[in-house]
This record gives structure tokens, C-alpha cells and sequence, in this order.
């Protein structure tokens, strides 16, 4: 404990100090959104801002032609790609690639819990969009999204500065895994919560980063509770860091809240399990 507390310290020695390193919003995900909120949106000016990015027109067709999107045929040009899974899907896709970046870690330790926190958020991120969709919310498929996809951003946040403090020799050993969990769970909400704010994320992203674990979300809005169910059924399933195959997510708040039966939920668990494939 006298480790966990003393890390701890150092952690929000740095926070307050202001030594974060985490990249800036991408802006070519930013204009993508700007202009698909319009309904009468050009796909001229979504082809174009894909295809100023290399590397975001590489990973959208990658993920296009991928199993979990693939259609009959080869799709070999941002306009198809587009045209087959539509403008929404290509600015989510975009999110999802230009987020990706944000997970990096120098140390071997931190470096492997990399791909599982990855892993987590992606599929935060379309389980709570699929819930959206299935359960009559389909208003905010695009918020449920990205709210699954930030709100676990403090455990992001809080690897990244580990990792910060062991390659500057300021933690001197390597933590037993079992101590890093624990500081992530410990901590995420609030710091991520304090990163949001940062950010300037609009209010309803920084709820959902802050409020996710709490107990009781029946005032808590049913974006708050699309995350948390689906954030939830990743735990259940082991996609992540923790892993509770005993949760049951009929017994849930969230699943009675926004009225998700057996079978939406059996279907939530094969949509995330083949989801894996996507990124």
C-alpha cells in the first residue's frame, strides 16, 4: 500500500505540475465531423479531407476490406469505402484511427498492457453504439460512440505517466501488475475526468468519464448508461484489463434502466467478441 500511495503521489505531483503528455485532438477528425452534421453534406468533401491524411486513407481502407465490414467485392478508393459503410461509419473509423495513436507506451511493462486498454476502448466504444441502435436511441449512436471510446481515458492517461516516471528513472522498479490495476481502477475517473475538462470536452463526454463506475446511474442519463452497460459487458468477457465472467448483466441497473432483455445483451456479447477484428 505504502508503494500504491507513494506512486500516487507522484502521479498528481505531476498532473498538477502539468506534465501530461498526451497528443492533441486531431483536426482532420474535427472537420470530419463539422461537416457530416450537415445532412446535405458533399461526399466530395469527406473523400477529400480522408484523402489529405496517408495514413488515415490507409487505415480506412484496411479496416473496409477488413472481415467485419467486407462486402462482395474489393474496395479499393476512399468514395467506396464511403459509399459502402456510409459517411457516419467513415468519420467514426477516423476517430478510431486517429485515437489509436494516443496509446503508446516506452517501458516492456507498459508497452503490454497497451493493446488490452486499446482493445477495451474500441470495443466500449461499438458496444455502446450498437446498444444505442438496438434499444431506440439511435439519436445518439454517434455520442455513444465516442463516449465508449473516452471513458476510459484516465487509464490512458494514468500508463502514459508511469511510464513518464520509470524511463525518467523517478520509479525505479517495475510494479507487480496487480499494483498497476489497482492505481488504474483507483484512479481513472478522476483524472480522466480533470483530462477531459482540459480538453474542453462538451460536458457530456466528461460526465461519461467521471461517472461511469458509479453505483447508482438511474439520474444519470441514458448516455452515461449505454457506456456503462457496454463497458460492463467488455469486463465480462475479459476484453481489457479485468476480466468477471461472473457478471450478470441482466442484474444490472443499466440494462433494467434502458430496458436491454436477454437476447440484446446474448447479442451484445457476439457483436463484441467478432468486433475484435475491426482494429
Amino acid at each position: 500500500m505504502t508503494t500504491q500511495l507513494s506512486l500516487m503521489d507522484l502521479i498528481e505531483q505531476r498532473i498538477a505540475a502539468g506534465r501530461v503528455d498526451l497528443p492533441p485532438a486531431n483536426q482532420i477528425t474535427a472537420k470530419l465531423q463539422a461537416v457530416t452534421t450537415d445532412p446535405d453534406f458533399e461526399m466530395g468533401e469527406v473523400v477529400g479531407i480522408i484523402g489529405s491524411d496517408q495514413a488515415l486513407t490507409t487505415e480506412v481502407l484496411r479496416v473496409a476490406n477488413g472481415s467485419f465490414y467486407g462486402g462482395l467485392s474489393p474496395v479499393r478508393t476512399v468514395r467506396d469505402a464511403v459509399v459502402r459503410l456510409g459517411a457516419p461509419e467513415i468519420v467514426r473509423l477516423a476517430v478510431l484511427s486517429t485515437e489509436k495513436a494516443a496509446y503508446q507506451a516506452r517501458t516492456p511493462q507498459l508497452r503490454a498492457m497497451i493493446p488490452d486498454l486499446w482493445r477495451h476502448a474500441v470495443a466500449a466504444a461499438m458496444g455502446a453504439r450498437w446498444l444505442a441502435k438496438k434499444l431506440g436511441f439511435a439519436d445518439l449512436e454517434n455520442e455513444a460512440f465516442i463516449g465508449g471510446l473516452l471513458h476510459d481515458v484516465g487509464s490512458l492517461m494514468l500508463v502514459r505517466i508511469i511510464d513518464d516516471l520509470a524511463v525518467s528513472g523517478e520509479l525505479p522498479v517495475a510494479l507487480p501488475p496487480a499494483v498497476l490495476v489497482e492505481l488504474i481502477d483507483t484512479g481513472h475517473t478522476k483524472h480522466g475526468y480533470d483530462l477531459a475538462r482540459h480538453w474542453r470536452l462538451p460536458e457530456v463526454y466528461c460526465e461519461v468519464v467521471r461517472d461511469h463506475h458509479r453505483e447508482d446511474l438511474a439520474e444519470a442519463g441514458t448516455l452515461i448508461n449505454l457506456v456503462a452497460l457496454a463497458d460492463k459487458a467488455c469486463v465480462q468477457l475479459g476484453i481489457g484489463l479485468d476480466k468477471d465472467p461472473s457478471l450478470r448483466l441482466d442484474a444490472t441497473d443499466e440494462a433494467v434502466m434502458l430496458g436491454a432483455k436477454d437476447l440484446v445483451l446474448a447479442q451484445l456479447s457476439i457483436m463484441l467478441e467478432d468486433a475484435q477484428h475491426v482494429v
